[in-house]
């Protein structure tokens, strides 16, 4: 299969003429036995990454592409239970990295990543902003990140409480808003549980357990219906609600009161990994070393903007964010101070917000 030729003109310029043939013919040997092989991949269920692979699909037609959608919190422990069993059923997992670090990661449930590049582009880090933050933990590189970009969660249904406008955070423990709030299942990794962290972050403990405590808070843990709660006007307000929804009720026609509030941000990461024990690593390789390159990256930020709304953007210095996601886009060079909700260094958090929860729960009994 022919090389594209903008990866042969940038690795090339970045390696010496013995490297790069050395890459060259191990890429074009990856592609030889690649041909044939399948690809199973384990993708999160959001619109706009099928399409992607889609995409992959169309570049790659020889390779044979077995694609799992499903939610990250069902992926996770389906892989601990399998590979317990002895079973390495998936090549590569595609997706939010929060699941992937903080249940899977500690498992061994990886190979690292690195074993699998091959494009000097894709290799070298001074090619992508933030080279410190490319991986979601301090144990290896093992779950790869090609974007982080800031999110929130809150949503709010003007219509609900007449004459009443939040106008900053403190809107979240407002006695209007007593009763009138929903939230996902704080005990869980979800969206909710993000939003809960950033307000944490930003409010302190103190807050949080006036929001718990006094605000009578309605737990929904599925996103639809949580969503449905605050379009409906059943809520004033939700924490964890999902964009795809409301993208849907606005293209329908109605939802023109339910708006999205920046209270709570956070940065939320997109990554790869490879699972253990990868069954087809050559059509694996492929794979990575595409959704990493430029092209990849590209293809990318493309189709995810045509189905949401935040992130589009690669980590890639070569890779423009789509225009309309530009307040999505966190400062790079202060990355140490945002909440990054979906590496390690975010889980003290989402923990922090557990325990305050599970702590209010116990006290009401």
């Amino acid at each position: 299969m022919k090389l594209w030729a903008g990866v042969c003109a940038l690795a090339i310029g970045l390696a010496s003429p013995a490297l790069a043939q050395d890459w060259q013919k191990e890429w074009a040997d990856t592609l030889q036995r690649a041909k044939g092989q399948p690809l199973v991949l384990a993708v999160h269920a959001l619109e706009g990454h099928a399409p992607i692979v889609e995409a992959f699909q169309k570049r790659f037609p020889d390779i044979k592409v077995e694609l799992t959608l499903q939610g990250q919190t069902v992926t996770a422990p389906r892989v601990i239970t399998e590979q317990k069993n002895g079973i390495f059923a998936w090549d590569s997992w595609w997706g939010a990295t929060g699941n992937m670090t903080t249940v899977v990661l500690p498992t061994g449930g990886f190979d690292k990543i690195t074993d699998y590049m091959i494009l000097p582009e894709v290799k070298d880090a001074q090619n992508w902003n933030a080279p410190d933050y490319l991986y979601t933990s301090d144990k290896g590189p093992y779950v790869f990140v090609h974007t982080h970009y800031e999110e929130a969660a809150v949503y709010f249904n003007k219509g609900v409480v007449k004459g009443f406008a939040p106008t900053s955070i403190d809107a979240l423990v407002d006695p209007r808003l007593k009763g009138l709030i929903a939230i996902r299942d704080p005990t869980k990794p979800n969206n909710g549980t993000s939003a809960l962290a950033g307000v944490l972050k930003e409010k302190g403990p103190d807050f949080v357990n006036r929001l718990f405590g006094q605000m009578d808070p309605t737990v929904i843990d599925n996103p639809r219906q949580l969503t449905d709660a605050v379009m409906r006007g059943d809520k004033a307000l939700i924490i964890g609600g999902s964009q795809d929804i409301v993208n849907q009720c606005r293209i329908a026609g109605a939802c023109a009161d339910v708006s999205k509030l920046p209270y709570g941000r956070y940065v939320l990461s997109r990554g790869v990994g490879v699972m253990k024990n990868a069954p087809h690593k050559d059509s694996t390789k492929v794979w990575i070393n595409w959704l990493l390159s430029r092209e990849g990256q590209e293809t990318y930020v493309k189709i995810w903007a045509q189905h949401n709304s935040t992130g589009a953007v690669s980590l890639r210095k070569d890779v423009q964010p789509d225009p309309k996601h530009l307040d999505s886009v966190p400062d790079y060079t202060k990355l140490d101070q945002y909440l990054l909700i979906a590496t390690e260094s975010g889980e003290a958090t989402l923990k922090q917000v557990q325990s305050l929860y599970s702590a209010v729960k116990d006290r009401a009994r």
